[in-house]
């Protein structure tokens, strides 16, 4: 009888189905709860990402907009007095700071605090602390404290920045240092060989303000129009000119760039001198420029140029103009090593050899200067142009600041057409001579 019942039950499948729909149900609920929870997640972690990008990108700015601020000028429009008047250049305090904010377009905004990066644990074993710490690793204490440090080096400025988007924040930190730039120009136009002024073409040499306009007599530098080293002539062909104080300075008028007078020193033989940096400063100077390599068919000519542009081959000029510092250089042109000119006599008569070498192959392609030309546009460009060979300034461009040009065996030619070089003090400060600032140290804190 048990052994029936026993059966009978084993072999009923009533409410099987039902145990298998509950059963089922419960692992849809299980599943469905598993990718809530899935995507919940996802989705925090997707608004925590975009909302940590947002205020690292307004960090950014903030970061940005110091370096800005710390390269300007006096003669910029943009200069803050209340940054530049004291410190942090001139300042014998250490415990300055200077601080501003900023927003964005989308909202978000940044704070930023600049302070000078201190020494308080005697990191130089010299015995003192609370020293400003300098790029040299030198350190200059707080009762002799100027910028630039002679002797020393060059301020380190730590700064900070937070960026403040809708949910969040983030704190960017920077150091950086600043080298002043010694500009190596005598003229609106400055030759290491013979110059030919064709057509139209003007060099002028008195000082303009950056749109161009003549200065009222007396309250600019004015230089000469063209000047050349002391072995080279300026050729004036056709209708062109040079103007300035004097117009021109060569070996028939002035006696020309002399390398053994110490107020010319010796003509430069690369960019990075031009803008005297040495060796070191110039790699990392140009390191950082806005483009660097050879032209590409497009850069200046499908809009206007801006900031520093280091061309390493032939180029034909910014047909939209622009502002900065355009370089037209060879790497591998070093005209000191095969310019014998450059062996000359001090003032004391003892024969000078500073980096002549007769076994450098000029003729090589890979070794020949950088082009500066056909330039042929009506555009206008503020700034400094360095070229290792200007041919040619055609058309009717401007160049508002100055130009130098490095080779000394080839003749550099400016002109054809109604093309201007007006020097302008103003325009070379605002692109080169308020120096240049190297990135040290970049986290987040």
């Amino acid at each position: 009888m048990k052994k029936r019942i026993w059966t009978k039950i084993r072999h009923d499948e009533s409410g099987m189905t039902l145990m298998i729909v509950m059963l089922l149900l419960f692992l849809l609920t299980l599943l469905g709860m598993t990718m809530y929870f899935m995507s919940s997640t996802d989705l925090k972690i997707t608004r925590n990402v975009y909302t940590g990008t947002r205020a690292f990108y307004a960090a950014e700015s903030g970061l940005s907009d110091s370096i800005g601020r710390l390269n300007l000028s006096s003669t910029d429009p943009e200069y803050d007095a209340a940054m530049f008047d004291n410190p942090p250049y001139d300042s014998t305090s250490l415990d300055w700071a200077y601080t501003f904010s900023g927003s964005l377009d989308n909202g978000d905004s940044y704070d930023v605090t600049i302070i000078h990066k201190v020494d308080s644990e005697d990191l130089d074993t010299d015995g003192n602390t609370d020293e400003v710490v300098t790029y040299d690793k030198g350190f200059f204490t707080d009762a002799t404290h100027y910028y630039p440090a002679a002797g020393t080096g060059y301020a380190i400025e730590t700064i900070r920045s937070k960026g403040i988007s809708a949910d969040g924040e983030v704190v960017m930190v920077l150091e950086i240092t600043k080298f002043p730039m010694d500009l190596k120009t005598k003229g609106a136009v400055s030759a290491n060989s013979t110059v030919e002024l064709q057509g139209n073409f003007e060099a002028n040499g008195f000082d303009h303000d950056m749109d161009g306009n003549l200065l009222p007599s007396g309250t600019g530098s004015d230089v000469p129009g063209v000047v050349t080293t002391s072995d080279n002539v300026v050729s004036i062909i056709g209708s062109s000119e040079a103007d300035g104080d004097p117009p021109i300075i060569d070996k028939n008028n002035g006696g020309g760039w002399n390398p053994a007078d110490p107020a010319w020193g010796a003509y430069p033989n690369s960019p990075g001198e031009v803008l005297g940096l040495t060796t070191t400063e110039s790699s990392d100077f140009f390191a950082d420029a806005d483009y660097y390599g050879p032209y590409d068919g497009s850069i200046g000519m499908d809009g206007p140029l801006s900031g520093l542009i280091y061309i390493t081959g032939d180029y034909p000029g910014p047909m939209d103009g622009g502002s900065g510092i355009l370089v037209i250089h060879n790497p591998n042109y070093d005209p000191c090593k095969y310019e014998a000119s450059k062996v000359y006599a001090d003032s004391g008569g003892a024969t000078v050899l500073p980096c002549y070498d007769a076994g450098y192959d000029y003729t090589k392609p890979e070794n020949q200067p950088a082009r500066l030309g056909n330039y042929n546009s009506n555009a206008t460009f503020k700034g400094l142009i360095i070229a290792d060979l200007v041919y040619k300034i055609a058309g009717t461009p401007t160049i508002i600041g100055a130009m130098v040009s490095l080779s000394s065996i080839d003749t550099q030619t400016f002109g054809t057409g109604d093309a201007q070089v007006l020097y302008s003090s103003e325009a070379l400060n605002n692109f080169t001579s308020k120096g240049f600032s190297k990135k040290l140290a970049w986290y987040k804190e």
